[in-house]
C-alpha cells in the first residue's frame, strides 16, 4: 500500500490534481451544508409555527364546541333534575355546581348554587334563549360560569360552574411538549395555562380584525420558547370577551432535525474527502498508467467483474484496445447478469411472495444486462384488468423504483393479445402512447421496445425497453428480455397466488377488513395481553338494521356498497390500535383495546350508532340505516374469545329488541332470552306435525258490487304454551333457518285443499291469494311445484294466485322473470304486494306478468285526511288501469276510507271494515252472509 502512494505522489502533476479534486470537493460541500443548516432551520421554525397555529385554532374550536355542549346539557339538566344528579350523569361529568334560579327562589341541582350577577345585557341574552358565559378569577382560581334559560319554564335560568378538568381537557391528551394558554381578550386575564408561563410576555398579545394568528415568543430558565396565538370569538356565542388561545412549544423541540444534520456533517464531509481521494488516485493512474490498467480490467473479468469500464478517449492503440476490452466486458456482463438475474428471480418464486421485490430484481437486472435508458415493467391488476401498475427506475436513479397506478383501456390491452408477439413503438405526436408508456415522454425516450409479459396464454403485462435515440436491439438482447419477461410471468402469478390465498383465508373480500378467523385471532391475543398488563378491553357487535331492505329495494350490488360504505364508517369512529371486521352479511365487530372504563366503549359504540344513522347516498337515490351494537367487556362477561362473542352478539339482539338504533351492554338475562329464541325455533320446526300451524282468510270484496270475490291466506301459529304466536315474531325466525321453504310448501298444499273443499260444496269464491317468500324463489322447480300441487287437488290454475312483494324483483329480477311467465301462462294470476313502499317503477310493472297490485295500508290509514296520499292513490290505480291492473286497496278499517276508493275507481279492498283473517269455518259463514246480504 505505501509503495504505489508514494511513486503517485513523487509527481507534481499527481500532487496538484489531489490537490485540485479535494479542495474542488471540500469547500463547495462547506459552503452548502453551512446554507441547507440556515435554510433547514428557517424551515422548520416555519413549519413549527404552522402546526401551532393549527393547534392553537383546533384547541379554541374545541372550547366553542364544549361551551355548546355543556349549554345543551345543562338545560336538559333543569328539566330533568333527577337523572342529572347522578354521579354518572352527563351533566355531574360537566360542571362541579348546577342549580336553578326561578322566580319563586333557587332550585339546587347539585354542588353549590353558584352565585352570579347578570347584567341588564347579559340578562336579555339569556332570555332571548341564547347562552351567556361569565369569567371568574384568573389563573388556577379562574371559573368558568354558563348561564342559559330554562325553555319549559319562563322566567327560570340554569347556572352551572363547569369542571376545569373536563373543560379544558386532561393534559395527557394534549400534544407532546406543547403547553396551551388561554387569555381574555381586553382584560388580559389568564384563565388557563397549562404548564407555568412568565408573568407579563401574554399580556401585551392583540389579534385585530377577530380573525388570524399572532406570533410571540419569550425566553425561561434559559430556552427559548415560541408561540402562536389564536382569537376564539365568544361575544356572539356566549355574550362574553373573546378568548385567545395561545399554543407554545419549545425552540429546541422545532430544531430537533438540525441537531440531527450536524451530527452526520462531519462522517459525510470526511467520506466525501475519501471518496475523492480514491477517484484522484485512480484517474492519474488511468493517465499515467495504461498498460497497467489494461491488465488490471483483464484480471477483472477473469474474477467476474463486468461492471467497471475503462472508458479511454485516446486516439490510438492504447484507446482501440481498452474500447475493445469494454465491448467484451459489456457483453460478457449482460449474460452473466442474465444467467443471475433468472437465478435470483427463480429463488425469490421459492422463498417470497412480495411482487415488488421481484420486479426490482428484475429492473436492476435488466438494466444490467441490455444498455436500455429506461426499464419499466407493467403487470395488470388481477382482480381488474382495467386498471395496471407500472414499475421504473428513471434514468438518473437506477437503484431506486417507481411505481404508478393508471387505467389501461381495453384495445391496448387486446393490441398486446393479438399474436403476445414483441414489437417497437415511436414516440409520434400524431399517435398517442399507450397508458403503460406514457411516462416514458418525461425522460425524453423516443423508441421503445415491447416484450408482452404471458402467463398460460394470457397476458398479463408487458416488459419495456426505452431509447432515447435510435437503436438496433440485438437478437441476444431480445432473448434476454424474452426469457425475463418469462420469469417475471411465473413470479408474479407465483406471488399472487400467495397473496390472493393469504387475502381470502384472513380479509373479506367486499370491504377488505379482517375476517371472522383473523378477528378471534386478535381476540384472543388480547385476552393473554390483558391478563398480563391488567387492562382491561370490549368487544362490539353492531349489526345493521332492516339492511335487507337495500338489497330488496336495490339489489345485491348497491347493498354490496352500502356494505363497503359502513365498514369505512366504523373505522373512522374508532381508534389505529382497534380492529374492526366483517363476520359475515350485515354483521361487523370490533375489538376495543385498553378500555378503562366500560363507558369509553359505551361512547365509542354510541359514535358508530351515530355514523351508521347518517344517509347513505346512492346515486339518484338515499337511504337511511341504523345499527344496533351489542357490547361485552373482559373479563366481566365472557373468558374466552367465543363467550365473549356470544355475550356482545346476545346484546345486540336485546338492542334490536329495545328499539335498535342503540347499544346495550350484555346481562345475564340476555342468555336467557337467547335461549328462549332458540326454543321458539326448534318449537317452530315441530309445530306442522303437530297441528300447530292453522290458515286463517281475509276476504278480499269488490268494491262495486260488495261480493267477496277472493280471499288471501294468513299462517297463524297456536304454540301450545304461549297461545297465538304473532307471524311478526316467527316469521322471521324462519326466513333466517331456511325453515319458511317448508312452510311455505304446506300453506300451498293446504290452501289448494281447503278451495278444494269449497269448490265442491258450491260456495262461490273465485281465488285465494298464498304468499310466497323470496327464499323459495331461491329454489329451483317452485314453478313445477306449484303446477304439480293445484293440479293434484284438480283445481284449475286460476283459482291459486300468486302473491309476491316488490323487493323480490329488485333482488332477483331476471332469476324471478322466468318462474312468472311460466306460473302465468300455466294460469295462475300474480299480485305484487306492498306496492309503492320500496323503489318499483313501470319498468317492473311492464317487464313482469303482474295481474294485481295491491296498495299497501300506508297510504290507506290517511286517506281521507292527507291529499298527498290520496294523489298517490289516484296515481296507482289510474297506472294500474292503464296498463291492464286489478288494484286492491289494504288495509281499509273506515267507511270514509271505502268511500275515497269507490271514488278513485278501486276495483277491490282488503281490511278490517270487512273482517280480519277467519279461520275456514267462521270464513263460510262470512261469505254465506255477505252473498245473501248482497243479493237482497
Amino acid at each position: 500500500m505505501i509503495g504505489p502512494l508514494g511513486r503517485f505522489f513523487r509527481t507534481r502533476v499527481s500532487r496538484r490534481l489531489f490537490a485540485l479534486f479535494v479542495l474542488s470537493a471540500f469547500l463547495p460541500l462547506a459552503a452548502i451544508a453551512f446554507l441547507s443548516l440556515s435554510q433547514v432551520r428557517s424551515l422548520l421554525l416555519q413549519q413549527g409555527e404552522q402546526r401551532l397555529s393549527a393547534m392553537a385554532k383546533t384547541y379554541g374550536m374545541t372550547l366553542f364546541e364544549r361551551l355548546l355542549l355543556a349549554s345543551d346539557v345543562a338545560e336538559a339538566a333543569a328539566e330533568s333534575p333527577a337523572s342529572a344528579a347522578s354521579e354518572s350523569s352527563m351533566a355531574a361529568r360537566t360542571f362541579s355546581d348546577l342549580a336553578e334560579l326561578a322566580p319563586g327562589g333557587t332550585v339546587k341541582l347539585f354542588g353549590q348554587p353558584p352565585q352570579v350577577v347578570l347584567s341588564a345585557e347579559a340578562r336579555s341574552r339569556v332570555e332571548s334563549g341564547r347562552p351567556v358565559v361569565l369569567v371568574a378569577g384568573e389563573g388556577d382560581h379562574a371559573r368558568i360560569l354558563l348561564v342559559s334559560r330554562v325553555a319549559q319554564r319562563p322566567g327560570s335560568i340554569v347556572v352551572g360552574e363547569l369542571r376545569p378538568a373536563a373543560f379544558w381537557g386532561p393534559e395527557d391528551e394534549l400534544p407532546a411538549a406543547t403547553n396551551f394558554c388561554v387569555m381574555e381578550e381586553g382584560s388580559k386575564r389568564i384563565l388557563f395555562c397549562s404548564q407555568p408561563v412568565p408573568p407579563g410576555v401574554l399580556q401585551p398579545l392583540r389579534i385585530e380584525g377577530r380573525a388570524g394568528f399572532v406570533s410571540t415568543s419569550w425566553t425561561q430558565e434559559g430556552e427559548t420558547y415560541r408561540a402562536r396565538a389564536w382569537s376564539q370569538f365568544l361575544r356572539a356565542g356566549f355574550g362574553t370577551p373573546d378568548w385567545i388561545v395561545i399554543a407554545s412549544q419549545p425552540e429546541q423541540h422545532q430544531l430537533a432535525h438540525v441537531l440531527e444534520f450536524r451530527r452526520i456533517y462531519i462522517p459525510v464531509v470526511a467520506v466525501t474527502l475519501l471518496l475523492v481521494t480514491w477517484l484522484t488516485v485512480r484517474q492519474t493512474r488511468s493517465i499515467t498508467a495504461p498498460v497497467a490498467l489494461l491488465a488490471a480490467r483483464a484480471r477483472g473479468i477473469a474474477n467476474n467483474d463486468f461492471e467497471t469500464r475503462l472508458a479511454l478517449k485516446r486516439e490510438d492503440e492504447f484507446g482501440q484496445l481498452a474500447d475493445s476490452v469494454d465491448q467484451m466486458s459489456q457483453r460478457l456482463g449482460r449474460q452473466f447478469a442474465s444467467l443471475n438475474a433468472l437465478a435470483e428471480i427463480d429463488r425469490l418464486i421459492l422463498s417470497t411472495q412480495d411482487t415488488a421485490q421481484v420486479v426490482r430484481t428484475v429492473l436492476h437486472r435488466l438494466g444490467a444486462a441490455i444498455p436500455a435508458d429506461l426499464v419499466s415493467i407493467t403487470l395488470f391488476d388481477q382482480d381488474n384488468s382495467d386498471h395496471a401498475r407500472t414499475f421504473f427506475a428513471p434514468p438518473e436513479e437506477r437503484e431506486s423504483m417507481t411505481m404508478e397506478r393508471h387505467p389501461v383501456a381495453a384495445h391496448e390491452c387486446a393490441a398486446l393479445d393479438v399474436d403476445s408477439r414483441s414489437k417497437w413503438v415511436t414516440l409520434d405526436e400524431r399517435n398517442a402512447l399507450p397508458s403503460y408508456l406514457a411516462h416514458c415522454a418525461r425522460y425524453g425516450i423516443t423508441s421503445i421496445y415491447v416484450q408482452p409479459i404471458v402467463w398460460q396464454g394470457a397476458v398479463r403485462g408487458a416488459l419495456s425497453l426505452g431509447y432515447r435515440e435510435a437503436t438496433v436491439v440485438s437478437e441476444d438482447e431480445r432473448q434476454q428480455a424474452r426469457e425475463l419477461s418469462d420469469r417475471v410471468a411465473v413470479a408474479v402469478s407465483s406471488a399472487w397466488r400467495d397473496e390472493q390465498l393469504y387475502q381470502q383465508s384472513y380479509f373479506d373480500p367486499l370491504t377488505g377488513l379482517p375476517n371472522r378467523l383473523l378477528f378471534k385471532d386478535r381476540l384472543e391475543r388480547e385476552i393473554v395481553r390483558s391478563q398480563r398488563e391488567r387492562i382491561g378491553f370490549a368487544v362490539l357487535y353492531v349489526d345493521l338494521d332492516h339492511f335487507k331492505n337495500v338489497n330488496d329495494s336495490f339489489g345485491h350490488g348497491v347493498g354490496d356498497k352500502v356494505l363497503r360504505e359502513a365498514a369505512r364508517r366504523v373505522e373512522r369512529c374508532v381508534r389505529e390500535s382497534d380492529t374492526v371486521s366483517r363476520l359475515g352479511g350485515d354483521e361487523f365487530t370490533v375489538l376495543l383495546t385498553r378500555i378503562g372504563h366500560p363507558q369509553e366503549a359505551w361512547l365509542l359504540a354510541e359514535t358508530v350508532v351515530g355514523a351508521l344513522s347518517q344517509e347513505f347516498n346512492l346515486g339518484e337515490q338515499q337511504c337511511f340505516l341504523s345499527a344496533s351494537v351489542g357490547i361485552s367487556s373482559y373479563p366481566a362477561d365472557g373468558a374466552s374469545a367465543d363467550e365473549l362473542l356470544k355475550s356482545a352478539d346476545t346484546a345486540m339482539y336485546r338492542a334490536k329488541a329495545a328499539g335498535r338504533a342503540q347499544a346495550i351492554f350484555f346481562e345475564e338475562k340476555m342468555n336467557r332470552e337467547a335461549v328462549a329464541r332458540v326454543t321458539l325455533d326448534r318449537d317452530l320446526r315441530a309445530a306442522i306435525e303437530r297441528g300447530e300451524l292453522v290458515l286463517h282468510y281475509q276476504p278480499q270484496v269488490e268494491v262495486r258490487s260488495g261480493l267477496i270475490r277472493g280471499a288471501e291466506a294468513l299462517l297463524r301459529w297456536n304454540h301450545p304454551k304461549h297461545g297465538l304466536v304473532s307471524p311478526l315474531r316467527f316469521i322471521p325466525l324462519a326466513e333466517e333457518s331456511g325453515f319458511i321453504e317448508q312452510i311455505g310448501r304446506w300453506t300451498l298444499e293446504r290452501t289448494c285443499a281447503q278451495m278444494k273443499d269449497w269448490r265442491a260444496r258450491g260456495l262461490g269464491l273465485e281465488r285465494i291469494s298464498v304468499n310466497v317468500s323470496p327464499r323459495q324463489f331461491r329454489k329451483r322447480g317452485l314453478d313445477e311445484f306449484i303446477r304439480h300441487t293445484v293440479h293434484a287437488a284438480g283445481l284449475p290454475p286460476e283459482c291459486i294466485e300468486i302473491e309476491i312483494t316488490e323487493g323480490l324483483l329488485i333482488e332477483r329480477g331476471e332469476a324471478v322473470e322466468g318462474v312468472l311467465r311460466a306460473l302465468a301462462e300455466m294460469g295462475h294470476r300474480i299480485a305484487l304486494d306492498d306496492f309503492g313502499t320500496g323503489f318499483s317503477s313501470m319498468a317492473y310493472l311492464q317487464r313482469f306478468p303482474v295481474h294485481t297490485i295491491k296498495i299497501d295500508r300506508v297510504f290507506i290509514e290517511r286517506l281521507e285526511r292527507s291529499s298527498e296520499n290520496e294523489a298517490i292513490v289516484a296515481a296507482i290505480i289510474a297506472m294500474s288501469h292503464a296498463l291492464g291492473k286489478t288494484v286492491v286497496a289494504e288495509g281499509v278499517e273506515t267507511p270514509a276510507q271505502l268511500a275515497m276508493l269507490r271514488k278513485l275507481d278501486c276495483d277491490e279492498i282488503q281490511g278490517f271494515l270487512v273482517s280480519p283473517g277467519l279461520p275456514a269455518a267462521a270464513f263460510e259463514e262470512l261469505l254465506a252472509a255477505r252473498s245473501e246480504a248482497v243479493a237482497t
